[in-house]
């Protein structure tokens, strides 16, 4: 196929694919699998490449499978690598807030004054999506930086490779139980999961399979540093300098939202966040490097 070809045929397959991944969010949910998000990737670059088999397959080549390759081997490694150092660690991440805040967790701090159970504030559901852009964002910004700079997206993918990797090896050298764990373990007082506790009482059977999944998949000890906070400062620090005003403060409120989420929704302490942070600052330096050499 030529390249008009393929500019036309784009222009009618990408709205397609978009359109079908929007009306299948809305009757399943967002997906958070990764199997399932990587398939609905691979639809829109396919889409993207006009349909033509031949381009999506170099493209998929020489792009798309070493960035791939490597968080699927993250996802299957994650939820083994508690197992590498016995058993999780419990009061350093405790303490490390407690300290920060003047002997109080903030998790328990901001469930005793914000939450009550057996309601969901509007905040509460407004964590949701903020919570579950986790599963879809990396990908998305990946796409988008593939369609638009093929430099730009050469960055994105090796940050994220290398912040993975670090993430991963952390993992399995200091398993850390999250605030949900310490309080079943008797460490916190209780405080609930606020993100899977809404998903759970929404009364839409697909949502409550898709927490059900979720937690059969995740692993529970794989909490420092939060990979969910250090993503989007990743995507910040990679994109500041590029960004207007406007923009800026939309990438600035990201990680400001994302860390209310996992902190009052008891999946991370304050410290697993900050770690999250550097890892990613780490990260983007690591793989600028890397891409001089």
């Amino acid at each position: 196929m030529t390249d008009t070809g393929i500019r036309s045929a784009r222009r009618v397959l990408v709205p397609v694919v978009a359109l079908g991944l929007v009306a299948a969010s809305v009757r399943w949910g967002v997906p958070t699998g990764r199997d399932v998000v990587v398939a609905w990737l691979l639809g829109l670059v396919l889409a993207w490449c006009g349909g033509d088999l031949r381009v999506f397959g170099r493209a998929l080549v020489t792009d798309w499978l070493p960035l791939l390759g490597v968080l699927f081997a993250y996802d299957l490694l994650r939820g083994q690598a508690d197992g590498l150092a016995g058993r999780a660690h419990v009061l350093p991440q405790l303490r490390a807030d407690e300290l920060l805040f003047g002997g109080t967790v903030p998790t328990v701090w901001l469930q005793q004054r914000l939450h009550d159970p057996g309601t969901t504030a509007w905040w509460e559901a407004a964590l949701v999506p903020v919570y579950l852009s986790h599963f879809v964002v990396p990908l998305g910004v990946a796409a988008v930086l593939w369609a638009r700079s093929p430099a730009a997206f050469r960055r994105y993918a090796l940050t994220l490779v290398v912040l993975t990797a670090m993430t991963l090896a952390t993992y399995a050298l200091f398993p850390a139980a999250p605030p949900w764990l310490a309080a079943q373990q008797g460490v916190l007082p209780d405080v609930t999961r606020v993100v899977s506790e809404v998903m759970r009482s929404s009364g839409v059977d697909t949502v409550r399979a898709l927490v059900a999944q979720g937690d059969a998949y995740a692993n529970p000890v794989a909490a420092v540093p939060s990979l969910h906070s250090a993503i989007p400062m990743m995507i910040v620090l990679l994109a500041w300098r590029r960004s207007g005003p406007g923009v800026r403060g939309l990438l600035a409120l990201y990680p400001v939202a994302m860390t209310f989420a996992l902190v009052y929704g008891a999946e991370h302490y304050v410290v697993d966040v900050l770690l999250g942070w550097a890892y990613a600052a780490v990260a983007v330096v690591v793989a600028a490097r890397l891409l001089r050499t």
